[in-house]
């Protein structure tokens, strides 16, 4: 049974664009469309947003588009690390959005933020950073630009510049532009006699403001305020000397001599922060990720130059891993000792792997020190997966189920642990509770549709031995109910 939509996919950005403009579009329009002098003050001087509502629906709808017409990337280490760091950045906003983060498996480097706080990573992105301080810079940025109300704040401005149909192309450049910006011009160019120049200026006003405002979001979290400007600075620097062609990320955040000016000299007014910083993860995602994309030239050279014992021995173990070798001692002792749970997640990785069978001994001790870290970081979503895969493979299917289930009232990303979830009921043939969980997948990647759709497949598959299943339906339909009737609603 097929289980996730996320397979092989090449990304389709117009689609996305497409999408991403109908619901925006429908969601602004549908109530005002014959009322235009009612449309919502979304504006710049003061900043009103859309409302909640509205603003939540057009994330689900985003994060939805993400998830049918992107290729994600599916690694759960990778996945956390990034959340991790975006949400300790976000969590100085104080701002009211459901902020989600998410990695595009893509070899460009660039970064954007949709409606509702829905920031994307690009792999290219994570790779070109040469510190977590540039990483965090870039995600604080966008960060800001959701904070400071920006798609809205456009949405305003040329809604004093036109009707309706002004306001559509506008929306449609926008979108467009956050991935093709030459086609995005060409839609603003075409689709209004608009004046360009001052479009140019309202967009690197917004440049500037989102460097102000995640400099200090940066400066609050404990990292470098100067990384900022030295990032695009340095971007730039390279594609003028050819080193790398243009980022996409300067082409959708242009860079001038006056914002890294400007960014620069917000950086030394701060004053010194004696915060601890935290502690980088970067590079032991940085090796993940070429691995995953088999540059294993690349891997092997990064690691004759590794002089960290930490990096080096995890960097061993991605080695040993792929091999199917057993985990060299060195991972045990950082595994039990380490806070960070990176390490743990890579030693039950590498059980799980390996051909040697897992001594009475050692397992015991393993599934001490699992239990501990997945109480110390309930929101880490590797440790409970793996470890249900390495007790499935002991034939321990019980407890690979609870551990799961447990799981699911701390996670705050979802998503994987249902497909998990789905995936362990599937091979058990339980398919009513496979179902479901799909169902719950669905919901959770944005998709009410789909999910009510798997609900009913659900309820036709139940048998006599899932007597609980109909009543966990009835009791998640009414704990949604508002987004699976809302999807009703909309295709009236």
């Amino acid at each position: 049974m097929k289980t996730s939509n996320q397979v092989n996919k090449q990304p389709k950005p117009y689609d996305l664009i497409r999408f991403s403009l109908i619901c925006l579009l429908l969601t602004l329009c549908h109530s005002n469309l014959t009322h235009a002098n009612t449309l919502p003050d979304l504006g710049a001087p003061d900043l009103v947003e859309y409302d909640t509502e509205t603003e939540q629906n057009l994330g689900r709808a985003f994060t939805s588009a993400l998830h049918t017409h992107y290729k994600l990337l599916n690694d759960l280490d990778t996945n956390d690390y990034i959340r991790e760091l975006g949400h300790k950045l976000a969590s100085y906003t104080g701002n009211n959005r459901n902020y989600s983060f998410y990695i595009i498996d893509d070899s460009s480097i660039n970064a954007f933020a949709g409606p509702d706080g829905v920031i994307g990573i690009h792999t290219g992105l994570i790779l070109a950073c040469e510190t977590e301080d540039e990483l965090a810079a870039v995600i604080a940025h966008e960060i800001s630009h959701v904070t400071q109300n920006h798609l809205s704040r456009r949405y305003e401005y040329s809604s004093t510049q036109g009707g309706i149909s002004t306001i559509a192309t506008l929306i449609a450049a926008i979108l467009i532009g956050t991935q093709d910006p030459s086609a995005g011009m060409a839609a603003l160019m075409g689709g209004m006699g608009y004046n360009l120049q001052q479009q140019l200026k309202n967009s690197r006003q917004h440049e500037s403001e989102a460097d102000a405002i995640g400099i200090t979001l940066l400066y609050n979290t404990g990292y470098n305020p100067h990384a900022m400007g030295s990032f695009f600075a340095r971007l730039s620097k390279e594609s003028q000397l050819d080193t790398i062609k243009v980022p996409e990320i300067l082409r959708t955040h242009p860079v001038s001599e006056n914002r890294l000016a400007e960014a620069e000299n917000r950086a030394q007014n701060l004053k010194p922060n004696n915060k601890a910083k935290p502690q980088s993860q970067l590079n032991l995602i940085q090796k993940r990720i070429k691995l995953l994309n088999n540059s294993h030239t690349e891997y092997k050279k990064n690691h004759s130059h590794s002089h960290h014992e930490n990096q080096a021995c995890y960097e061993k173990t991605l080695e040993h891993t792929e091999n199917h070798n057993k985990a060299p001692d060195c991972l045990y002792t950082l595994a039990y000792t380490n806070s960070n749970p990176i390490y743990m997640s890579a030693l039950i990785q590498s059980l799980i792997k390996q051909d040697e069978p897992i001594s009475i001994k050692n397992l015991s001790n393993v599934n001490k020190q699992i239990a501990l870290k997945i109480e110390l970081h309930p929101d880490n979503e590797s440790l409970p997966i793996y470890y249900s895969r390495l007790l499935r493979k002991l034939n321990k299917d019980i407890d690979a189920k609870n551990i799961l289930i447990n799981a699911e009232q701390y996670l705050l990303y979802k998503y994987n642990l249902y497909i998990e979830l789905s995936e362990f009921f599937a091979k058990k043939e339980q398919k009513a509770e496979a179902y479901f969980n799909l169902a719950k997948a669905y919901l959770e990647s944005g998709n009410p549709e789909r999910s009510k759709y798997f609900l009913k497949q659900a309820l036709a598959a139940k048998t006599n031995n899932d007597q609980n299943i109909e009543k966990q339906i009835t009791l998640f339909k009414n704990q949604n109910s508002k987004l699976l009737n809302n999807n009703d609603k909309e295709q009236e």
